[in-house]
């Protein structure tokens, strides 16, 4: 049951907005000399609006010409452009579908799309208004880099001391010295060493086993390889310099100490490096990272080692990025058996990058502000309109769109900045006029009060919120304060354009039984708050349109024994305050020009109980 009040209000939106059936003349009655008078514009400032057909423009005195109509009745035919995502998320489609919670798509109408302007074919060609459509392209490339040699540190071995003693014997004399597996390195000399060897010894003579093993344990632990612990088994006699031999080989690149030093636990005294396997660390500036993974294979060239090998694979992405270059380091592992390539050499790579198509548009289409990424969208005769969209990794001059666009759709690539501005304007001009639009007589019937289909749809969110609570106390869940907040806006929005109207008592109600509601702790305020909200709407719902509800399919019902209100989908009543008993009240018929007061709730048209609380 969760979410279904999303669809119902998806399905009211519908109506509002011509999708589902045509409003009565009573929920869109709009001043017949508003609808009648025309508008005249400049054609070089449209943003100069006047009603005088022989005026002239004031800021460059051109005559002024009929000004395009954009307003559109709740039941007039429009065209559908796009279905947008109901939460807001910047995900369209060019045809009616749910999302993964089973939520309808709104359908956005020409000029409902965004701050849209009109503009003539001669003023396209002036203002040089250049479109591309959103196509899917490959976007591989080449991607230069440079790296260095360092050595792989997976091939790198220490040799520490584990006891005390003398060095005797070094067999490595200086850094660089190649070293193989198993070749002596040192001898050691150490009293310690010496006394456990006589006890091993001692514990072979007895037979004890027991004694042994953990005699042999503690030449293990005091650093005694495997193969002098044999040689002193085999031969019976204590190893007074015991050697040392080397477990991996490779290239001495540490040496700590010299023949006959002193050492004790934990003195460090070389460490061997091989070198086949080297690392390279290659910088990828930051733009580029996200066309980059691991196991891409790239091409290698050396200058110093033109014989080297010309191919690896990316291993590791390092996580930061340096603040001063703007880059991240990669690490390349290269195979290097034959010894070409040496730690601190420059190796220039290329990688193929980016291989995947994606739905892109020319990067110059994008316009950044505050509120993110936008383009203005071509919606063909001369109309433009903006649109949020999802920008994603730039190559070759085009920028991946992942989410707010379709395939083939057209895009302004060039002179989107007059267009945008242009809209804007329009856009800010338009909600300084709309409260005049809406100036009524305070006391006339709510059903004469202008509405049109966008502010239809807007108070539609009251009843969705109603629908929403209702839900969550009957399915017995948690309402979600996020949910709430776009009503609480949506009141603040409304107040100004219906000042003075009996519409504007009601919108403040709502609000505060809305911030009653998202405040709630338990489920008893919530229930309070739901009453509360529906006593708020009743005058909306029964005497403003109560046809759109009834064509919603959705029903008002009366708890008996409170006298509070609930609305739901469909004619099973599920009483959300816990009572026996529910009432159902009809909706009222617009064309006999019904009125209903507060004081109505038991007239004749109230039907008495048609069922029972599930």
């Amino acid at each position: 049951m969760r979410h279904v009040y999303l669809f119902i209000a998806i399905t009211l939106g519908g109506l509002a907005l011509g999708g589902c059936g045509a409003p009565t003349a009573r929920q869109t009655a709009i001043p017949e000399a508003a609808v009648e008078e025309q508008q005249y514009t400049c054609p070089m400032h449209p943003h100069y609006i006047s009603t005088d057909p022989n005026g002239t423009c004031p800021i460059c005195g051109m005559d002024l010409v009929p000004a395009d109509k954009q307003e559109s009745s709740a039941s007039g035919e429009r065209e559908t452009l796009y279905y947008k995502h109901p939460m807001g998320k910047p995900d369209t489609s060019p045809v009616p579908k749910k999302d993964s919670m089973g939520m309808d798509y709104i359908p956005v109408y020409a000029g409902e799309a965004g701050a849209g302007v009109t503009v003539s074919p001669e003023m396209i060609q002036t203002m040089g208004i250049r479109t591309a459509p959103a196509q899917v392209r490959d976007f591989s490339r080449v991607l230069r880099a440079f790296g260095t040699v360092e050595a792989n540190e997976r091939l790198e071995y220490a040799t520490v001391s584990r006891l005390e003693g003398w060095i005797d014997n070094l067999a490595v004399n200086a850094e660089g010295d190649s070293v193989r597996p198993g070749s002596l390195l040192y001898r050691v000399y150490s009293p310690d060493l010496i006394a456990a060897q006589k006890d091993y010894l001692n514990s072979i003579d007895i037979g004890n086993e027991t004694r042994i093993s953990a005699v042999r344990q503690r030449l293990q632990s005091l650093g005694m390889q495997e193969a002098a612990i044999r040689q002193l088994k085999e031969s019976g006699k204590v190893i007074e310099r015991v050697p040392v031999y080397a477990e991996a080989g490779g290239t001495v690149a540490d040496l700590q100490v010299r023949d006959g030093d002193y050492v004790k636990p934990g003195t460090p005294i070389l460490r061997l490096q091989s070198y086949s396997g080297v690392w390279i660390i290659a910088s990828i500036p930051e733009s580029d990272l996200p066309l980059v993974d691991t196991g891409v294979p790239v091409r290698l060239s050396f200058p110093s080692a033109p014989e080297a090998p010309d191919e690896g694979r990316i291993d590791y992405i390092y996580p930061t990025i340096d603040p001063k270059t703007r880059t991240a380091d990669v690490r390349i592992e290269v195979d290097n058996a034959s010894g070409y390539l040496r730690p601190g050499a420059y190796a220039d790579i290329r990688l193929n990058v980016g291989g995947q198509p994606r739905l892109s548009v020319p990067s110059e289409a994008i316009l950044v502000g505050s509120e993110g990424a936008r383009v203005i969208i071509a919606e063909g005769d001369g109309r433009f309109s903006g649109r949020a969209v999802k920008a994603g990794v730039s190559s070759n001059g085009r920028t991946e769109i992942l989410e707010g666009l379709q395939r083939g759709e057209m895009v302004v690539a060039s002179g989107q900045f007059l267009l945008d501005s242009e809209a804007n304007l329009r856009e800010g001009l338009s909600k300084l006029e709309a409260p005049a639009d809406t100036l009524t007589d305070p006391d006339a019937p709510l059903s004469e009060i202008p509405v049109n289909a966008q502010t239809l749809a807007e108070i539609d969110h009251f009843t969705d919120m109603a629908l929403y609570f209702h839900e969550a106390l009957t399915d017995g869940y948690e309402i979600d304060p996020l949910f709430v907040e776009p009503a609480i806006g949506l009141a603040a929005k409304l107040r100004p354009q219906y000042a003075n109207t009996r519409l504007e008592p009601i919108i403040d109600s709502s609000e505060d039984a809305l911030q009653s509601a998202q405040e709630a702790d338990d489920t008893e305020e919530l229930r309070i708050a739901l009453s509360r909200l529906m006593q708020a709407l009743r005058p909306w719902l029964l005497e403003g349109a109560p046809s759109h509800y009834r064509d919603a399919g959705l029903s008002l019902y009366r708890d008996e024994a409170s006298g509070h209100y609930w609305l739901e989908q469909g004619n099973s009543p599920s009483n959300p305050y816990g009572g026996e008993t529910a009432e159902l009240i009809n909706w009222p018929d617009p064309m006999a020009a019904m009125s209903m007061n507060s004081e109505s709730d038991n007239s004749a048209d109230a039907q008495k109980p048609q069922g029972r609380d599930r």
